[in-house]
């Protein structure tokens, strides 16, 4: 049966359409509605439980910093966080990263921050439409023109149109899985995502250090993949795991098997507890397609080391607005009327988010054995964690090759492997900030960056 059989259609026509009510989707509907644009915001959750979901609750400083959205304040902040370990599968010889401005953050409440960013949207103008599914996309002529919905009290299926859809619908992704468009990227390889588990822990003891993030990699704790220990507060935690999907991997099983054996979590009070997916690679290749615009966690921009979307989520939302406005006002809601959001997003975010894929692949290709003593021999630094964090190059300077070489002489092929990924993460930069003026021009950029990923020797990328 069609998505559009016995529908009901609402005359009412906005400008933007944002399918999702999520940090990324609040925001872009805020932007939108403040430009002047006549916005509706949906979302499938109540008014009151929108802001709640199962993650690591972090984000940094910087991303308020560099995308002008108001610090969270007050109830909205669960805990500080200036710094983190990172630990290697023997959870010895960890890296210690504090006085690195990047990581200068917070754990959130994200029901009240959810709640909040819900707010301004509305304040600014956007009309919210909760406890409403999405179904699908309406695609007439190749543009999608709207959005098919279901009431999920009354079960009355209707249809809203408008000039661009924003589809900020999470990894669920309803809209973007939907749409047949030569520029749009709708699977996602399954060792791409993340599965997780993760409890919200009250613990009995005030924390050692409790603005300090613990990061564990790898191991039989947790195959391929990391646990984080995220403070909220003086005596209590955001902590789970994450494995890659796939595999056969039981998030919860390992996860419950951990907390058993980590003195800090044995026997605590857990508050709350839920799994969940996370994508965890680049980008989608394209953020737009005729009258339709992807952010947050549906167009995969998501740090791959950790899997935090909320800051780069809420930078795309501005610009995603932005853009709406700008292809309104030109009358061109077309992939190339909406370009300009690819070179916004790509040039910047994008590139550092795909730098990070390379390095997520090289932390997954290397054994336990090599991560212990590339982390004991220092021949990854705190200096390139950053680096690659901010999407830089890994430091390989013909001095700093030369100690390397002699510190990790035994692991040779090891050090080879980090200088030949260091190597592709240069080149996906660069890509990246050189992405196409003109669609004409993604397929021939497109290559090139598979080819960057090849030369890696860490890539599935075909």
């Amino acid at each position: 049966m069609s998505l559009r059989s016995e529908t009901v259609i609402i005359m009412a026509e906005y400008d933007v359409i944002v399918v999702g009510a999520g940090s990324a989707g609040s925001v872009a509907a805020a932007t939108a509605a403040k430009l002047g644009l006549k916005t509706i915001l949906i979302d499938q959750k109540d008014k009151e439980t929108i802001g709640k979901k199962v993650c690591g609750d972090e984000v940094s400083k910087s991303h308020f910093d560099e995308s002008g959205v108001k610090y969270p304040e007050g109830d909205e902040i669960a805990g500080v966080i200036s710094g983190a370990i990172i630990y290697p599968p023997s959870h010895e010889d960890p890296l210690v990263l504090h006085g690195w401005k990047e990581f200068a953050g917070w754990t959130l409440n994200r029901h009240e921050f959810g709640q909040r960013l819900l707010a301004e949207a509305i304040a600014a103008g956007a009309e919210l439409k909760h406890s409403t599914n999405v179904l699908g996309p309406i695609i007439e002529d190749g543009f999608v023109k709207g959005v098919i919905c279901r009431d999920k009290k009354t079960k009355e299926k209707f249809e809203i149109r408008g000039k661009i859809v924003i589809d900020a619908s999470g990894f669920a992704s309803v809209i973007r899985k939907r749409v047949n468009h030569p520029l749009v990227e709708k699977e996602v390889d399954p060792r791409d995502v993340a599965i997780c588990w993760r409890d919200i822990i009250e613990l009995d003891k005030p924390l050692e250090d409790p603005e300090t993030a613990i990061v564990i990699l790898g191991g039989k704790t947790a195959p391929k993949g990391y646990v984080w220990i995220f403070p909220k507060g003086p005596k209590r935690v955001n902590a789970g795991l994450g494995v890659p999907g796939g595999m056969g991997y039981n998030p919860r099983k390992f996860w419950q098997e951990f907390k058993e054996n980590y003195p800090m979590l044995k026997g605590q009070k857990v508050i709350e507890t839920g799994g969940g997916s996370v994508p965890v690679r680049r980008p989608v290749w394209s953020l737009v397609a005729d009258g339709v615009m992807f952010v947050g966690d549906a167009a995969l921009q998501v740090n791959p080391i950790h899997g935090g979307g909320i800051g780069a989520g809420i930078r795309a939302a501005i610009m995603a607005g932005e853009t709406a406005k700008e292809a309104i006002d030109k009358g061109d809601v077309s992939h190339k009327g909406l370009w300009s959001y690819n070179l916004k997003f790509m040039r910047t975010m994008g590139k550092r988010l795909a730098s990070l894929d390379v390095f997520r692949l090289l932390l997954q290709d290397v054994s336990d054995e090599d991560l212990n003593f590339g982390l004991k021999k220092r021949i990854l630094e705190e200096e390139d964690l950053m680096a690659a964090n901010r999407g830089d190059n890994i430091n390989m300077t013909l001095i700093t090759k030369l100690k390397r070489a002699i510190r990790g002489m035994p692991k040779v092929g090891l050090l080879l492997k980090i200088k030949k990924a260091a190597n592709a993460m240069n080149t996906i930069a660069h890509l990246y900030e050189n992405y196409p003026e003109n669609p004409e021009d993604l397929e021939k950029w497109k290559q090139k960056v598979i080819q960057a990923y090849k030369d890696s020797g860490v890539s599935r990328l075909k």
